[in-house]
Formats: structure tokens, C-alpha cells, sequence
């Protein structure tokens, strides 16, 4: 009987004990989260290397796109100006999404390395997981490539989620749904490469009013 009451009375305190102070006992060896953990990291770091580089050609094509945009207005073929104009808007769009989700890489990896404790890599891995599968979706169009390597990224945190216990019974997190903390991230990638955008690259409305102020003025 006192065996019993024990047993009760030890569930009864763990259940008010903090999620991560729970996780901590139920946890793997901190070692192999460590590791495993640097193997995430490393494999963020070679992402990020990749989308810089695919940014970058990118950046060169979106210039050679608004040279040839610009030069079809000046000889005042408006059809493959605009033809030009379309598929330029279409790059930039592009552009913008390939900016965000590297920011929110980036993001992702200042968080991870902030951890200093078995608790710290509980409350972190689940936004994390969120937003790189966020990133993951957003690429799979634009960047097919993409698609295995930031896979595998994911795959390296659910595994961090399966050595840390059954997170999703302790405190109901999920990786399959944005919260708050990966929504505020992704939000603010996008503003960044928003602001990124309007300040590196001009506008088409430039090209087609120096046109129009040109056909005005011709005889």
C-alpha cells in the first residue's frame, strides 16, 4: 500500500513539474544530442552556402532581364517589353522567396546555436522544425534541388524530437503546424528580403516613364 501511495503521489509531482524539466529526464544521452545537433547545424551552414549561390545567379539574370526590358522600351517595342517586364516580375518574385527562406534559415541557426541545455533544445526545436518545414515547401517549385537536402534537415530534427522524448504527449507541439514563435520568424524574413528588394533593385515604372517622357518629346 505505501508502495502504491508513493507511486501516485511521485506522478502527482511530476505532473506539475515544468515541460522541461520533464523532457530532462526522459531524455537521450546529451552527447548524442550534441552531435546530432552539429550534424543539423553543419548541414544548415552548406543550405544556406547553396541558396547564397543560387541568389546570386539569380541577381544576374534579373540584370540582364532589366537591361533587355529597358533597351525594347527605348526602341519603343512595347510587346517584347513587356514580355520582358512579365517575366522579370516573375524572377523578382521569386528573388524575394529564395531571399526569405535563407533569411529564415539563418534564423533558424542563430536559434540553434543559442542552446545551452536539454530544456533550451525542447522550447526551440519545435518553431525551428516549423519553419525550416515552411522553408522546404516554399522552395520545392523554385528550387527542386532544394528539396532532398532541406529534407534532410527536417529529418535531423525529428530525429532531435524522437531522443528528447515524446514531446508532442508532454505538451501537445507539433511539427506539421506553424506556431506563434515560427510564424514571427517567417514574418520576419519576409519583411527583410522585402526591404532587401526595394533597395538593391529599380523599378520597372522608371524604364516606362522615361518611354513615355521619350515618345512625348519625338517628332
Amino acid at each position: 500500500m505505501g508502495d502504491a501511495n508513493f507511486a501516485s503521489r511521485w506522478q502527482a509531482d511530476r505532473s506539475n513539474e515544468p515541460v522541461s524539466t520533464r523532457i530532462k529526464n526522459t531524455v537521450a544521452p546529451q552527447g548524442d544530442l550534441k552531435k546530432k545537433l552539429g550534424e543539423t547545424e553543419r548541414s544548415l551552414t552548406s543550405q544556406i552556402s547553396k541558396l547564397d549561390k543560387t541568389i546570386a545567379k539569380m541577381g544576374a539574370k534579373e540584370k540582364n532581364l532589366f537591361s533587355k526590358t529597358s533597351a525594347a522600351f527605348q526602341r519603343h517595342d512595347t510587346v517584347q517589353a513587356h514580355a520582358y517586364a512579365n517575366e522579370l516580375s516573375e524572377l523578382r518574385k521569386a528573388i524575394k522567396l529564395v531571399n526569405g527562406a535563407k533569411l529564415s534559415l539563418e534564423s533558424v541557426q542563430v536559434r540553434l546555436r543559442t542552446i545551452t541545455d536539454i530544456g533550451d533544445l525542447a522550447m526551440v526545436l519545435v518553431p525551428v522544425g516549423q519553419v525550416v518545414g515552411s522553408v522546404r515547401r516554399t522552395l520545392v517549385g523554385i528550387m527542386p534541388s532544394a528539396n532532398e537536402s532541406i529534407g534532410e534537415i527536417n529529418s535531423g530534427l525529428e530525429g532531435l524530437m524522437q531522443d528528447i522524448g515524446s514531446l508532442s504527449n508532454v505538451s501537445g507541439f507539433s511539427l506539421e503546424t506553424t506556431s506563434e514563435e515560427s510564424e514571427k520568424i517567417l514574418a520576419e524574413a519576409s519583411v527583410v528580403a522585402e526591404s532587401k528588394m526595394a533597395s538593391n533593385l529599380p523599378t520597372l515604372d522608371s524604364i516606362s516613364d522615361t518611354d513615355s517622357t521619350a515618345a512625348d518629346t519625338s517628332i
